[in-house]
């Protein structure tokens, strides 16, 4: 608060002629990014580092001159003069440099001016300690006290004697706190590991892991169960000092810090919501909570000092303090992390080695040791709309009907609009008499009219439209300079009772004047009474009105470490962890009100997985931001958030094109949560981001088409996004995974930033480059089908994939089972209503490899079921076992067209349309273009089992291959898939089929093929070689169709097949397909 008053006062003073004052100010608000020209610097002196103090007086005069007198270690020193550095605006600024001081070295000082050697002013004074680094050094002996081991060692100076603490919170999960000074409380864990000593090294062994001390010098490695297998180790201690603490060398510890070895194919992902990359090594990582408007960058509303790296584990910095990770900048094999620690002389070094079977169960166990994801009601998973333009019910009113006209199933909505921005929990335009601080308003003491007339009617309406409704919401008392009677009651009673964060003189603090929401008072959440009275004012909104939740912004609003709260813990401390305790105030509350309610938050850290969902932040409406934003759901889900959302096609900034739009309607889709919001409140022009206006602002109508046939896929999804989602919050693994947590062992998956994995079976690739009809993606290992196209695709390539501006690249991994729920003609897109009481016509669409199953989530039945998919293509069959769903029930089965279906061991019925199949109470239809065959199931028939006879993989499409020479038609019946290959007919045209053999070994190739009147040959080529002339006899007529096979061996995984007309080859073909068995 003194700052604010300071530049206001120096800004606004007229005084010539003199010196109006001085002023300097060590920390500033203690900002990260927000560096004052007053500060000390650097703020907390390390031997070594010049020391600058930094100067302003006011007005600008000549004449006026600085300096500072001081003392060292009590002792006073030669007066030090200030430096000219520059002016600016009505102040001049300064600079003294005390030079670089010695660990121990107490330093006060008070800064002087004045003008032409009179008038003089002086602030001050302020004091500093100078620290040094100092580490563990060595172990001297340990002790086994059963749930943890303590060891005992020396340190650089011989001045401290520090303590290790090591417990287990899981077989392979363990904690270290380090105690400089030995008087850490320490935590213990598991008692299920064995200590074994030598002379040099002392090894702490769980089924899991071996952690292996050595003696002296100090190191910790850590190691797989065989105690041979290396995962990770200290860097080597006679190169760099390791588990160090920065000190006085007495009684100040200012933070600690740990170093350790990475070969440099290792890779680094997490630490929160990241913009501007997923991979971090060779970059630096600051851990603190920040509201970036626009262009993030490196900063983030949502800091977690959680990493994962590639070589199968994970670091988790137990601390809500400041830390940076320094991932190989300072050394290429080298990396750490450093806490700040407030100072305390108990300070110490905490963190957890999280080790897993793979990174995203590192992940999984990450949610162990901090919190379970919060698993969230079904409605959150449709389609959430939002404008900040939608200042009255009118509007609100409007954008559910057009929802409903335009056939957009949408399932929440959000309010920012609504409040007077005084109280934030009255409606604009609402008439009442205010009450004292102390007491609440009801719906009944409010009068309604104006811009919003009936709250309670226009949430019932949106219900009525399946559609929840939340409220926005921020942390201040908002300052105004004008009175506005509820708040200003509200503030004195909020003052008086101790309800807000404090200074450290006692005194209520402020948010700095320079930022959002400048001067208002902050609710301490840590304070329980505080928060229920914060919420009683907010109870008739869920009461009387019947909200499900609310938009918490903001949190990002601790400034200055002197801060203090009623927990304890000061504005250091407390920077990172406020949004956690406002969100979780906010969260518990609207549960205690309504079962399934939520809260749709921007800022957190660890933890903040717990409660709702989190949201990009503010960003603009452009391809780059396109792409940061994918990045932040990538990197947040990689640091325990699943539920995640951004608003898409930006929600500032120049409005979005219709390309832009649509690109980021498709990625959303096969994302966490959807959403459009808009940033501008009044604009004479509008800014809202529905696809109704985005299609009248840019003039293309089928901006609708395209986002109502991506909202209703959505829906057809949801049965597995829902399941998937229950997976992230029993399991804590993500819901969307980049490719380098999936195959952290693919090195070509590392910088992959912008394909992911949509649950567990989707590979989703957006077109982010403006103007791009393709992209190159990357298919790991194994083999993925084209969700939209059925072609089969085998892994380990980059391909080149076209997709016009209403399309996405989604591929589905073989083996995968996807519940789905359709309207009745079972299309894809197509319109299906936002009812989730029901399934419409319940699917489970898979695609069989072996023996494979899926855990779907039926919360309407009330439970987690099993469906398995038992593929036995070397012997002809498939079985699929569907558990009871009481609901009308069908199954798609990407295959070949089957001999026999049987239920439950009873012949089913083959119907020749999709029309008479959909007529039907059971039996099946297959789909030759689709290559899906349907199977409609028995209602309320309990478990079931069904049985394809006669089946075999289905072929590689021709239309889908390496074309060369031919083209592309469906001029002639009988084909499969999407087409076939036609004018295959001269010397030098070519197929070119890339496929999956699982193991390397002799294989049949059948290709199918029209001949007409003649007889033709080609040449066949496997992996580049030439293996044979193929004769494919005449088949009398373009619409008929026949097989020619031969044998080759394969190798295991990719393989190409061409078949090309050679110089011996002659007579034309058409070519539908590529058969492997």
């Amino acid at each position: 608060m003194i700052f604010s008053l300071f530049f206001t006062f120096i800004f606004t003073s007229t005084t010539g002629y003199a010196i109006d004052g001085v002023y300097h100010d060590p920390y500033g608000i203690d900002g990260l990014y927000d560096v004052k020209p007053t500060e000390r610097s650097p703020k907390d002196p390390v031997a070594g580092q010049d020391v600058s103090i930094k100067i302003a007086t006011w007005p600008v005069e000549p004449g006026q001159s600085t300096w500072i007198t001081w003392t060292k270690n009590g002792v006073q020193q030669p007066v030090i003069n200030g430096e000219f550095k520059y002016n600016d605006g009505n102040n001049t600024y300064w600079e003294v440099n005390l030079g670089s001081l010695n660990q121990g070295d107490d330093v006060e000082y008070t800064v002087h001016a004045n003008k032409d050697g009179a008038n003089e002013k002086t602030i001050g004074s302020f004091d500093f300690t100078v620290t040094d680094w100092e580490n563990l050094t060595s172990i001297n002996s340990f002790t086994d006290n059963t749930d943890r081991v303590e060891f005992s060692g020396s340190s650089t100076n011989g001045n401290f004697t520090p303590e290790m603490s090591l417990s287990f919170a899981a077989d392979d999960v363990f904690r270290v706190q380090m105690s400089p000074n030995s008087t850490g409380t320490y935590e213990g864990g598991l008692s299920n590991y064995t200590v074994n000593e030598s002379s040099n090294e002392i090894v702490v062994s769980t089924s899991e892991l071996q952690v292996k001390i050595q003696k002296d010098p100090y190191k910790m490695s850590v190691y797989e169960e065989d105690g041979q297998t290396l995962i990770t180790e200290e860097y080597n201690p006679a190169q760099n000092r390791t588990a160090g603490w920065l000190t006085d060398g007495s009684s100040t510890i200012d933070k600690v810090e740990n170093h350790f070895y990475t070969p440099t194919n290792e890779e680094f992902f997490g630490f929160g919501e990241r913009y501007n990359q997923i991979g971090k090594r060779g970059t630096e990582v600051d851990t603190y909570v920040y509201n970036q408007y626009r262009n993030q960058g490196e900063r983030t509303y949502l800091a977690v000092p959680f990493f994962l790296n590639t070589n199968g584990y994970g670091v988790l910095v137990n601390s809500t303090h400041y830390s940076k990770f320094k991932l190989a900048t300072e050394k290429q094999d080298m990396y750490s992390f450093t806490t700040d620690t407030g100072g305390s002389s108990g300070s110490m070094l905490d963190y957890y080695f999280i080790h897993g079977t793979d990174l995203p169960d590192v992940i999984a166990n990450y949610t162990d040791v901090t919190a379970k994801p919060e698993m969230l009601p079904k409605w959150a998973f449709g389609l959430w709309m939002s404008a900040n333009e939608w200042d009255r019910q009118s509007e609100v009113d409007n954008a559910v009907a057009q929802a409903s006209n335009y056939d957009i199933p949408a399932t929440a909505m959000v309010l920012e609009q609504w409040s007077d921005e005084h109280t934030f929990y009255a409606f604009n335009d609402a008439q009442y008499t205010p009450v004292s601080g102390g007491q609440s308003l009801g719906y009944e003491d409010y009068t309604f009219g104006g811009k919003w007339s009936d709250p309670k009617g226009m949430v019932d309406n949106a219900h009525a439209n399946d559609i929840r409704v939340l409220m926005w919401q921020i942390p201040v008392l908002k300052y105004t300079d004008y009175d506005y009677e509820q708040k200003d009651n509200d503030e004195s009673y909020m003052i008086n009772q101790g309800y807000a964060v404090e200074n450290g003189d006692g005194s209520p603090y402020r948010v700095p004047e320079n930022k959002w929401f400048g001067n208002s008072l902050l609710l301490d959440f840590t304070n329980q009474q505080a928060t229920d009275w914060w919420m009683s004012k907010r109870s008739y909104l869920f009461d009387d009105i019947g909200i499900d939740g609310f938009k918490t912004d903001g949190g990002e609003m601790v400034w200055g470490r002197d801060v203090s709260f009623e927990n304890g813990k000061t504005g250091d401390e407390m920077r990172n962890q406020y949004p956690n305790e406002y969100v979780e105030a906010y969260s518990e509350f609207a549960k205690s009100k309504q079962s399934d309610a939520l809260t749709f938050s921007r800022a957190g850290t660890t933890g903040a997985q717990e409660h709702g969902i989190f949201w990009a932040g503010d960003q603009t409406s452009t391809f780059s931001a396109y792409r940061e934003a994918i990045r932040a759901g990538l990197s947040a889900n990689a640091s325990g958030i699943p539920f995640w959302s951004w608003d898409l096609a930006g929600f500032t900034g120049s409005f979005p094109t219709a390309e832009l739009y649509k690109r980021s309607t498709t990625m959303s889709a096969f994302s966490p949560i959807m959403q459009f919001h808009s940033e501008k409140a009044n604009p004479s022009v509008s800014e809202e981001r529905s696809p109704w206006n985005v299609a009248d602002r840019t003039g293309d109508s089928t901006v609708i088409d395209t986002f109502r046939e991506y909202t209703n896929m959505r829906m057809n999804l949801l049965p597995y996004i829902y399941s998937e989602a229950k997976k992230s919050s029993d399991q804590g693994v993500p819901l969307m995974k980049s490719l380098g947590i999936e195959y952290p062992e693919d090195s070509n998956t590392h910088d992959i930033s912008t394909q992911y994995l949509f649950g567990d079976n989707l590979l989703v690739s957006p077109i982010v480059e403006q103007g791009a009809q393709s992209r190159d993606l990357y298919l790991p290992e194994g083999e993925w089908i084209d969700f939209f196209y059925g072609a089969q695709r085998p892994g380990n390539q980059t391909i080149n994939y076209y997709a016009g501006v209403d399309d996405l690249p989604v591929f589905v991994k073989s083996g995968s089972i996807l519940p789905m729920n359709f309207n009745d003609s079972y299309v894809l897109g197509g319109s299906i209503d936002s009812d989730l009481d029901d399934y419409n016509q319940l699917t489970f669409r898979i695609y069989p490899k072996d023996i494979t199953s899926y855990d779907w989530f039926d919360d309407i039945g009330g439970s987690v079921k099993e469906v398995v998919s038992d593929e036995k293509y070397d012997q002809g069959t498939i079985t699929i076992d569907v558990p009871t769903t009481n609901t009308q029930t069908a199954l798609q089965v990407f295959t070949s067209k089957p001999q026999t279906v049987t239920n439950n061991s009873v012949s089913m019925t083959e119907y020749s349309s999709l029309s008479q199949f959909t007529s039907s109470n059971s039996g099946w239809y297959y789909d030759a273009e689709q290559r899906l065959l349907y199977v409609r199931l028995n209602q309320n028939a309990g478990n079931q089992e069904v049985v394809l006879s006669g089946v075999k993989k289905p072929g590689y499409e021709a239309e889908y291959a390496e074309l060369n020479g031919v083209s592309t038609n469906t001029n002639h019946s009988g084909y499969s898939g999407t087409g076939f290959v036609d004018e295959f007919a001269q010397s030098g045209d070519s197929v070119k089929f890339e496929v999956e053999a699982s193991t390397s070994e002799m294989y049949t190739l059948d290709l199918k093929y029209a001949a007409g009147n003649e007889d033709a040959s080609r040449e066949i080529f496997v992996n580049g070689t030439k293996v044979s002339d193929l004769f494919l006899g005449k088949t009398n007529d373009w619409d008929t169709w026949n097989n020619e096979a031969i044998d080759v061996n394969l190798n295991a995984g990719f393989n190409t097949i061409e078949v090309r007309y050679g110089s011996a080859s002659y007579s034309g073909i058409n070519l539908d397909s590529l058969s492997i068995y």
